[in-house]
């Protein structure tokens, strides 16, 4: 299942260190991969992914995970603005 992620960031740079370091591993042990990993030219606080998971439980899973919450708030996303786009295979 292939989704896309578009929400708000303080710094891509601060992000970065958490997704990569943790939030990677943490798809890669369930399955998914990052496809796509961006902000928008215009408007760096605008960060777009795309990713890939065995299927919808599992993000259901992660969104609802409290930990996992907690950690992207610290990362600097603005978790309130989160659209997810699951594309139909």
């Amino acid at each position: 299942m292939i989704f896309f992620v578009d929400e708000k960031i303080d710094d891509y740079e601060r992000f970065c260190k958490w997704f990569n370091n943790e939030a990677v591993p943490q798809f890669e042990s369930l399955g998914g991969k990052v496809l796509v990993q961006g902000v928008n030219i215009e408007d760096e606080q605008n960060l777009r992914l795309v990713m890939e998971l065995p299927d919808s439980e599992t993000l259901e899973k992660l969104v609802a995970d409290p930990e996992f919450t907690a950690a992207r708030v610290s990362a600097g996303v603005h978790v309130d603005t989160t659209v997810l786009t699951i594309l139909k295979d």
